[in-house]
């Protein structure tokens, strides 16, 4: 078995060595591909790889070193041989929880009892009074929540919060004879002279709940008035009216889910070969290649197995959406199609750009000292704004540049007029500056090397300009930050829409 096979650092280093990656180096994903389908004798799976590729930390060049792709390699090992356990114990627990419920059937079968409304007599009820939220009421040390079935009421004591967000944790039970019982939930305080007074109240339609699910819901109470208050109550809630047909369904449920799982772990197992065969010799692949069940041309493999996000492979508890979160769903999957396209690659100019801006703020700084520079300051600072908020449109690049160029003109001319700085002989200089002074001369230099380092932004913020009109997406990655600049493309004076998502 292929959980039995586990590569190691010195094995799997020592594979890419003999096909010409060594240790100590980095390489261009394309590389290792190449490589793997070398070891592998043909062409190795490009999903799982890709997501291997993903999980490192290329330098700006898209490089990465053999011996992080060789790590995240084996741990993508041991954690798929982590799911496949995992998994299989699910499935012997989901075993005898699905055996529990055939026995319940066998008993319920012979005694199964219902009156006249078609309910079982032992029908009943089940809720978990989870907390309350909203109260505005201020004169009160405590609250409470009623809850009554027709004429048989039962209260949750507040267990923990606060007085205005109290929570309760408390299960209840009611039997339920006809299915058209009135159901009341009250919240209810109460003041240091012990007064109780009702904040609101919900009802409750049984009907809502024939299909014997838990259901965790959320009710807004109403006042007195029947006007909507702010008060709203949590709790979970399932009304079982027949046994038979509920372990039944359950059993069915059981059933899938067992096979869902079981189906996972051959996913698992070929995502786990996928991993293990460059390392194996040609007896080992051949004997775990055979021992694979084929999968259904139906099917589409798409290694979702090998993902490094924890998946929880727990029986779903079947719950309604809420409004807002099945909106906030639909907005995801609808924003994509409007961005534009990301480079695969980062943006070497995006990255040098801000760099030189950076080095342009320094070295404008300090001519501060001699000469009035600081319409460079105030370029690198908008440049610096405008990578940063992703205000990465034609019209702002057009400023940036505009700018940049007048920098450069007023450049010219300052060193046109100020060039005898250098000897001390113009009598303009400031008065802490004497002849041939080296913070004078200092600036000068640093004069003239901004104005290179200008010129050499010039053709950088064209090629800003350029990717902006074709709505391109570009990477930048600056010390341990990584960003993408060309989504939101905001306004440069309004709220960052990335604070207020």
């Amino acid at each position: 078995m292929s959980l039995q096979f586990q590569p190691n650092a010195i094995q799997v280093l020592g594979a890419f060595q003999r096909v010409g990656l060594n240790q100590g180096q980095a390489y261009q994903p394309d590389q290792i591909y190449q490589a793997l389908d070398q070891l592998t004798g043909q062409a190795y799976d490009r999903d799982v790889a890709t997501q291997i590729y993903e999980q490192c930390t290329p330098n700006q060049r898209g490089q990465v070193q053999i011996e992080e792709f060789s790590q995240i390699l084996i741990s993508a090992d041991a954690m798929l041989k982590k799911k496949i356990n995992d998994t299989e114990k699910q499935i012997q627990q989901l075993v005898e929880e699905s055996r529990d419920c055939q026995r319940q059937v066998q008993e319920i079968q012979y005694t199964q009892q219902q009156n006249q409304y078609g309910i079982d007599t032992d029908s009943s009820l089940n809720l978990i009074i989870k907390s309350a939220s909203g109260i505005t009421v201020q004169d009160f040390i405590q609250s409470y929540v009623s809850i009554s079935v027709d004429n048989n009421e039962q209260i949750a004591q507040q267990s923990g919060g606060d007085k205005f967000y109290p929570i309760f944790n408390e299960q209840l039970g009611f039997q339920i004879k006809t299915g058209r019982e009135n159901v009341t939930l009250s919240l209810l305080i109460q003041d240091r002279n012990q007064k109780k007074s009702l904040v609101g109240q919900a009802k409750l339609d049984l009907v809502k709940l024939q299909d014997q699910q838990v259901q965790s819901l959320q009710l807004q109470l109403q006042n007195d008035k029947q006007q909507f208050a702010a008060p709203t109550i949590q709790f979970e809630i399932q009304w079982i009216h027949n046994k038979l047909k509920y372990y039944q369904e359950l059993i069915s449920k059981f059933e899938a889910e067992i096979q869902q799982h079981y189906n996972d772990i051959e996913d698992y197992k070929r995502d786990l070969f996928v991993v293990q065969q460059p390392f194996m010799d040609k007896n080992q692949r051949q004997n775990l290649q055979s021992s694979l069940k084929p999968q259904t041309s139906s099917k589409v493999q798409t290694n979702s197995a090998l993902l490094y996000q924890q998946q929880q492979n727990q029986p779903q508890i079947y719950k309604p959406t809420p409004p807002q979160q099945s909106q906030r769903q639909n907005q995801d999957n609808i924003q994509p199609q409007f961005q534009g396209e990301a480079s695969e690659e980062l943006s070497d100019e995006i990255y040098y750009g801000f760099i030189l801006y950076l080095l342009m703020i320094v070295l404008s700084m300090f001519q501060c000292f001699a000469r009035p520079a600081y319409v460079d300051i105030l370029l690198g600072i908008l440049y610096l704004l405008i990578i940063s908020r992703d205000c990465f449109t034609p019209e702002y690049l057009k400023i940036v540049g505009a700018i940049t160029v007048f920098s450069i003109v007023l450049d010219i001319f300052w060193i046109a007029i100020y060039k005898n700085w250098w000897s001390g002989t113009d009598k303009t200089l400031p008065t802490w500056g004497e002849a041939g002074d080296p913070i004078v001369r200092i600036t000068i230099v640093f004069c003239i090397f901004n104005m290179i380092l200008k010129t050499a932004l010039c053709y950088i913020i064209f090629h800003y300009y350029k990717a902006a009109q074709s709505s391109q997406v570009l990477k930048i990655k600056a010390w341990q930050f990584e960003f993408q600049i060309g989504i939101l493309k905001q306004n440069l004076f309004t709220s960052d829409k990335r604070l207020l998502s």
